[in-house]
Protein backbone atom coordinates (compact mmCIF):
# COMPACT_ATOMS: atom_id res chain seq x y z
CA UNK A 1 0.00 0.00 0.00
CA UNK A 2 1.15 3.21 -0.89
CA UNK A 3 1.74 6.62 0.84
CA UNK A 4 -1.04 8.22 -0.41
CA UNK A 5 -3.64 4.74 -0.42
CA UNK A 6 -2.93 5.27 3.23
CA UNK A 7 -5.21 8.31 3.11
CA UNK A 8 -7.93 7.10 1.65
CA UNK A 9 -10.77 9.11 2.11
CA UNK A 10 -12.57 7.35 4.46
CA UNK A 11 -9.49 6.93 6.53
CA UNK A 12 -8.74 11.09 6.32
CA UNK A 13 -12.41 11.12 7.56
CA UNK A 14 -12.67 8.65 10.44
CA UNK A 15 -9.65 10.53 11.55
CA UNK A 16 -10.78 14.24 11.79
CA UNK A 17 -14.28 12.64 13.52
CA UNK A 18 -12.17 10.67 16.19
CA UNK A 19 -9.64 12.94 16.91
CA UNK A 20 -10.16 14.89 19.92
CA UNK A 21 -10.27 19.21 19.79
CA UNK A 22 -8.35 21.46 21.42
CA UNK A 23 -10.32 22.13 24.87
CA UNK A 24 -12.32 25.08 23.85
CA UNK A 25 -15.11 26.24 26.35
CA UNK A 26 -17.25 27.04 23.26
CA UNK A 27 -17.50 23.60 22.53
CA UNK A 28 -19.39 23.02 26.19
CA UNK A 29 -21.37 26.05 25.63
CA UNK A 30 -22.51 25.71 22.46
CA UNK A 31 -22.38 21.77 21.99
CA UNK A 32 -22.41 20.22 18.01
CA UNK A 33 -25.70 18.99 16.36
CA UNK A 34 -25.32 17.33 13.41
CA UNK A 35 -27.78 18.22 10.76
CA UNK A 36 -28.91 17.63 6.88
CA UNK A 37 -29.27 21.22 6.39
CA UNK A 38 -27.58 24.24 4.76
CA UNK A 39 -29.53 26.51 6.35
CA UNK A 40 -30.49 27.09 10.05
CA UNK A 41 -33.83 28.61 11.68
CA UNK A 42 -35.08 28.48 15.03
CA UNK A 43 -37.38 30.20 17.63
CA UNK A 44 -35.88 32.63 20.52
CA UNK A 45 -38.05 33.01 23.47
CA UNK A 46 -38.44 36.71 24.65
CA UNK A 47 -39.54 35.97 28.32
CA UNK A 48 -38.70 32.09 30.01
CA UNK A 49 -41.00 33.35 33.27
CA UNK A 50 -43.87 30.62 33.01
CA UNK A 51 -47.25 32.43 32.94
CA UNK A 52 -49.90 30.95 35.32
CA UNK A 53 -53.08 29.40 34.90
CA UNK A 54 -56.46 30.56 36.43
CA UNK A 55 -58.84 28.85 38.67
CA UNK A 56 -61.47 27.88 36.84
CA UNK A 57 -65.15 26.80 37.99
CA UNK A 58 -65.47 23.12 37.85
CA UNK A 59 -66.86 22.21 34.27
CA UNK A 60 -65.83 25.49 32.90
CA UNK A 61 -63.95 26.05 29.74
CA UNK A 62 -59.87 26.42 30.11
CA UNK A 63 -59.16 29.82 29.99
CA UNK A 64 -57.37 30.26 26.13
CA UNK A 65 -53.51 31.13 26.15
CA UNK A 66 -52.19 34.03 24.22
CA UNK A 67 -49.38 33.20 21.77
CA UNK A 68 -46.31 35.12 22.78
CA UNK A 69 -44.25 37.08 21.06
CA UNK A 70 -41.04 35.01 20.01
CA UNK A 71 -38.35 35.46 17.74
CA UNK A 72 -37.12 34.18 14.94
CA UNK A 73 -33.29 33.57 14.10
CA UNK A 74 -32.55 32.22 10.54
CA UNK A 75 -29.71 32.33 8.09
CA UNK A 76 -27.09 30.33 6.17
CA UNK A 77 -24.37 28.32 7.45
CA UNK A 78 -21.28 29.09 6.20
CA UNK A 79 -18.16 26.96 4.88
CA UNK A 80 -15.16 27.20 6.35
CA UNK A 81 -12.06 25.51 4.53
CA UNK A 82 -8.44 25.58 4.69
CA UNK A 83 -5.84 23.76 2.84
CA UNK A 84 -1.70 23.15 1.99
CA UNK A 85 0.38 21.80 -0.48
CA UNK A 86 2.65 19.08 -0.03
CA UNK A 87 6.08 20.18 -1.89
CA UNK A 88 9.35 19.92 -1.98
CA UNK A 89 11.39 17.02 -0.50
CA UNK A 90 8.53 15.43 0.29
CA UNK A 91 6.57 15.35 -3.04
CA UNK A 92 10.16 13.95 -4.42
CA UNK A 93 10.42 10.64 -1.18
CA UNK A 94 6.49 10.29 -1.84
CA UNK A 95 7.19 8.99 -5.14
CA UNK A 96 11.03 7.64 -4.45
CA UNK A 97 9.46 5.46 -1.13
CA UNK A 98 13.00 4.68 -0.29
CA UNK A 99 14.41 3.45 3.19
CA UNK A 100 12.87 6.49 5.66
CA UNK A 101 10.74 8.13 2.78
CA UNK A 102 7.10 6.70 3.77
CA UNK A 103 7.44 7.38 7.19
CA UNK A 104 8.54 10.93 6.79
CA UNK A 105 5.96 11.93 4.15
CA UNK A 106 2.86 9.83 6.76
CA UNK A 107 4.41 11.64 9.41
CA UNK A 108 3.86 15.24 7.08
CA UNK A 109 0.42 14.58 6.00
CA UNK A 110 -0.58 13.64 9.45
CA UNK A 111 0.73 17.01 10.62
CA UNK A 112 -0.66 18.86 7.65
CA UNK A 113 -4.20 17.07 8.89
CA UNK A 114 -3.70 18.35 12.33
CA UNK A 115 -2.95 21.71 11.12
CA UNK A 116 -5.99 22.07 8.83
CA UNK A 117 -8.32 20.25 11.46
CA UNK A 118 -7.33 22.98 13.94
CA UNK A 119 -7.66 25.77 11.44
CA UNK A 120 -11.26 25.00 11.39
CA UNK A 121 -12.01 24.09 14.28
CA UNK A 122 -10.41 27.28 15.75
CA UNK A 123 -12.61 29.41 13.39
CA UNK A 124 -15.72 27.59 14.93
CA UNK A 125 -14.79 28.64 18.23
CA UNK A 126 -14.25 32.15 17.10
CA UNK A 127 -17.97 32.00 15.95
CA UNK A 128 -19.08 30.57 19.04
CA UNK A 129 -17.38 33.10 21.13
CA UNK A 130 -17.83 36.10 19.12
CA UNK A 131 -21.66 35.35 19.29
CA UNK A 132 -21.33 34.50 23.35
CA UNK A 133 -19.73 38.28 23.75
CA UNK A 134 -21.13 40.69 21.14
CA UNK A 135 -24.74 38.78 20.98
CA UNK A 136 -23.80 39.05 16.89
CA UNK A 137 -22.22 36.79 14.10
CA UNK A 138 -20.58 39.15 11.52
CA UNK A 139 -18.89 37.56 8.65
CA UNK A 140 -17.22 39.35 6.04
CA UNK A 141 -14.44 37.04 4.31
CA UNK A 142 -13.38 36.00 1.01
CA UNK A 143 -16.73 37.27 -0.71
CA UNK A 144 -18.95 36.45 1.79
CA UNK A 145 -21.44 38.95 4.11
CA UNK A 146 -23.43 37.85 6.67
CA UNK A 147 -24.22 39.12 10.04
CA UNK A 148 -26.42 36.72 12.46
CA UNK A 149 -27.91 38.98 15.40
CA UNK A 150 -29.19 37.03 18.37
CA UNK A 151 -31.20 39.28 19.89
CA UNK A 152 -29.25 40.15 23.43
CA UNK A 153 -31.75 42.79 24.38
CA UNK A 154 -30.15 45.89 24.96
CA UNK A 155 -30.66 45.65 29.06
CA UNK A 156 -28.05 43.06 29.00
CA UNK A 157 -25.27 44.98 27.78
CA UNK A 158 -23.21 47.37 29.44
CA UNK A 159 -19.98 48.90 28.61
CA UNK A 160 -18.33 50.89 31.66
CA UNK A 161 -16.79 54.11 31.58
CA UNK A 162 -14.78 56.41 33.12
CA UNK A 163 -13.89 55.67 36.95
CA UNK A 164 -16.58 53.15 37.21
CA UNK A 165 -14.19 50.85 34.72
CA UNK A 166 -12.44 48.06 37.05
CA UNK A 167 -8.75 48.64 35.97
CA UNK A 168 -9.58 51.76 38.33
CA UNK A 169 -8.97 50.46 42.16
CA UNK A 170 -11.89 52.68 43.59
CA UNK A 171 -13.99 50.84 41.49
CA UNK A 172 -17.68 48.84 42.49
CA UNK A 173 -17.43 45.88 40.89
CA UNK A 174 -19.76 44.10 43.57
CA UNK A 175 -22.43 46.53 42.83
CA UNK A 176 -21.98 45.74 39.23
CA UNK A 177 -22.50 42.15 39.06
CA UNK A 178 -25.01 42.55 41.47
CA UNK A 179 -26.86 44.75 39.75
CA UNK A 180 -26.41 42.29 36.49
CA UNK A 181 -27.55 39.14 37.54
CA UNK A 182 -30.59 40.90 39.31
CA UNK A 183 -31.51 41.94 35.99
CA UNK A 184 -31.44 38.74 34.29
CA UNK A 185 -33.31 37.32 36.88
CA UNK A 186 -35.88 39.55 37.12
CA UNK A 187 -36.03 39.46 32.96
CA UNK A 188 -35.75 35.67 32.64
CA UNK A 189 -36.14 34.11 36.02
CA UNK A 190 -32.60 32.71 35.13
CA UNK A 191 -30.05 33.31 37.59
CA UNK A 192 -26.51 33.25 35.96
CA UNK A 193 -23.90 31.05 37.90
CA UNK A 194 -20.71 31.71 36.04
CA UNK A 195 -19.02 34.31 34.27
CA UNK A 196 -16.13 34.09 31.59
CA UNK A 197 -14.03 36.81 31.35
CA UNK A 198 -10.16 37.17 31.05
CA UNK A 199 -6.72 36.43 33.16
CA UNK A 200 -6.33 40.31 33.10
CA UNK A 201 -10.05 41.31 34.54
CA UNK A 202 -9.41 38.87 37.34
CA UNK A 203 -5.90 40.73 38.12
CA UNK A 204 -7.85 44.25 38.15
CA UNK A 205 -10.74 42.79 40.72
CA UNK A 206 -7.82 41.00 42.89
CA UNK A 207 -6.53 44.51 43.23
CA UNK A 208 -9.58 45.90 43.79
CA UNK A 209 -10.09 47.85 47.16
CA UNK A 210 -13.72 46.99 47.70
CA UNK A 211 -13.20 43.24 47.05
CA UNK A 212 -9.73 43.52 49.32
CA UNK A 213 -11.83 45.07 52.02
CA UNK A 214 -14.79 42.38 51.91
CA UNK A 215 -12.24 39.45 52.20
CA UNK A 216 -9.73 40.43 54.65
CA UNK A 217 -10.31 44.06 55.55
CA UNK A 218 -8.46 45.62 53.15
CA UNK A 219 -4.81 45.81 53.44
CA UNK A 220 -3.10 41.91 52.61
CA UNK A 221 -3.18 40.51 48.80
CA UNK A 222 -5.93 38.15 47.89
CA UNK A 223 -6.21 35.00 45.98
CA UNK A 224 -8.27 33.86 43.19
CA UNK A 225 -9.24 31.46 45.20
CA UNK A 226 -10.57 34.12 47.91
CA UNK A 227 -12.38 35.84 45.28
CA UNK A 228 -14.83 33.30 43.79
CA UNK A 229 -15.20 32.33 47.48
CA UNK A 230 -16.66 35.97 48.49
CA UNK A 231 -18.53 35.53 45.33
CA UNK A 232 -20.12 32.40 46.32
CA UNK A 233 -21.20 33.55 49.34
CA UNK A 234 -22.70 36.61 48.09
CA UNK A 235 -24.50 34.86 45.53
CA UNK A 236 -22.58 35.57 42.72
CA UNK A 237 -21.31 33.74 39.63
CA UNK A 238 -17.61 32.06 39.76
CA UNK A 239 -15.21 33.94 37.57
CA UNK A 240 -13.87 30.98 34.61
CA UNK A 241 -10.39 32.91 33.40
CA UNK A 242 -10.87 31.99 28.85
CA UNK A 243 -7.64 33.12 27.50
CA UNK A 244 -6.98 30.94 24.52
CA UNK A 245 -5.46 32.63 21.76
CA UNK A 246 -4.99 31.92 18.31
CA UNK A 247 -3.23 32.83 14.94
CA UNK A 248 -4.84 34.40 11.93
CA UNK A 249 -2.95 34.66 8.22
CA UNK A 250 -2.94 38.13 6.54
CA UNK A 251 -3.35 39.28 3.04
CA UNK A 252 0.12 39.89 3.16
CA UNK A 253 0.89 36.25 4.15
CA UNK A 254 1.97 37.83 7.79
CA UNK A 255 0.28 36.14 11.17
CA UNK A 256 -1.60 37.85 14.19
CA UNK A 257 -2.19 36.33 17.35
CA UNK A 258 -5.83 37.04 18.69
CA UNK A 259 -8.26 36.19 21.20
CA UNK A 260 -11.20 34.19 21.44
CA UNK A 261 -12.43 36.59 23.70
CA UNK A 262 -11.62 40.49 24.15
CA UNK A 263 -9.54 41.08 27.73
CA UNK A 264 -11.84 43.64 27.88
CA UNK A 265 -15.17 41.79 28.35
CA UNK A 266 -16.87 40.35 31.09
CA UNK A 267 -19.88 37.66 30.48
CA UNK A 268 -22.79 36.36 32.65
CA UNK A 269 -24.45 32.69 32.03
CA UNK A 270 -26.44 30.56 32.94
CA UNK A 271 -25.71 26.93 34.12
CA UNK A 272 -26.74 24.89 31.09
CA UNK A 273 -26.34 25.04 27.26
CA UNK A 274 -26.48 28.22 25.72
CA UNK A 275 -27.29 26.43 22.27
CA UNK A 276 -25.78 24.04 19.68
CA UNK A 277 -22.90 24.57 17.17
CA UNK A 278 -24.99 23.11 14.19
CA UNK A 279 -22.70 20.81 11.53
CA UNK A 280 -23.55 20.96 8.09
CA UNK A 281 -22.99 18.90 5.17
CA UNK A 282 -20.00 20.57 3.34
CA UNK A 283 -19.63 20.68 -0.67
CA UNK A 284 -16.67 18.53 -0.19
CA UNK A 285 -18.60 15.82 1.34
CA UNK A 286 -21.36 16.04 -0.87
CA UNK A 287 -19.80 15.89 -4.08
CA UNK A 288 -17.44 13.03 -2.96
CA UNK A 289 -18.28 9.89 -4.43
CA UNK A 290 -16.54 7.85 -1.50
CA UNK A 291 -18.56 9.84 1.35
CA UNK A 292 -22.08 8.48 2.22
CA UNK A 293 -25.14 10.80 2.94
CA UNK A 294 -25.06 9.70 6.24
CA UNK A 295 -21.40 10.89 6.50
CA UNK A 296 -22.29 14.17 4.94
CA UNK A 297 -22.58 16.70 7.95
CA UNK A 298 -19.28 17.47 10.22
CA UNK A 299 -15.45 18.00 9.48
CA UNK A 300 -14.54 16.80 6.45
CA UNK A 301 -10.74 15.97 5.49
CA UNK A 302 -9.33 15.09 2.73
CA UNK A 303 -5.55 14.42 1.02
CA UNK A 304 -5.72 14.06 -2.48
CA UNK A 305 -4.00 15.23 -6.21
CA UNK A 306 -5.19 18.81 -7.53
CA UNK A 307 -3.87 19.12 -10.78
CA UNK A 308 -0.94 17.39 -13.45
CA UNK A 309 0.92 19.92 -14.34
CA UNK A 310 2.59 21.66 -11.43
CA UNK A 311 1.62 18.38 -9.92
CA UNK A 312 0.55 19.10 -6.37
CA UNK A 313 -0.76 16.77 -3.15
CA UNK A 314 -2.62 18.83 -1.07
CA UNK A 315 -4.54 18.30 2.30
CA UNK A 316 -7.65 19.95 3.12
CA UNK A 317 -10.01 20.56 6.16
CA UNK A 318 -13.27 21.87 5.69
CA UNK A 319 -16.61 22.20 7.89
CA UNK A 320 -20.29 23.68 7.45
CA UNK A 321 -20.84 25.35 10.84
CA UNK A 322 -22.82 28.00 13.16
CA UNK A 323 -23.84 28.58 16.99
CA UNK A 324 -27.27 28.92 17.71
CA UNK A 325 -28.00 31.36 20.92
CA UNK A 326 -31.78 30.44 21.85
CA UNK A 327 -30.24 31.18 25.34
CA UNK A 328 -29.58 34.88 24.54
CA UNK A 329 -31.80 36.37 26.69
CA UNK A 330 -29.91 34.79 30.05
CA UNK A 331 -26.79 36.23 29.31
CA UNK A 332 -25.22 39.78 30.17
CA UNK A 333 -22.27 41.16 27.58
CA UNK A 334 -20.34 43.39 29.85
CA UNK A 335 -17.25 45.82 28.88
CA UNK A 336 -15.33 46.55 31.83
CA UNK A 337 -12.26 47.88 31.20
Amino acid sequence: MTVLERFSRKATLAYARAREPRNYVGSALFPDKYVNELTFEYWKDLNLLPVMASVQAFGAEAEQASREGVERVEGAIPTIKRKIPLTGRALLALRREGAGDEEMVTDILYNDLDNMIDAVQARVEAMRIEALHSGKLALAENGVKMTVDYGVPSAHRKSLTGDDKWSNEKSSPIQFMQEWVQTIRADTGITPTRALTSSEVIAHLLKNTEIRQLILGGARAITRAQLNELLVQMELPQLLAYDEMVRRQKADGTYETVRFLPSNKFILLPGEALGETLLGPTEDAMLDADIETQEMAGIYAAVYRETMDPPVIFTKAAVCAIPTFPLADAVFQATVL
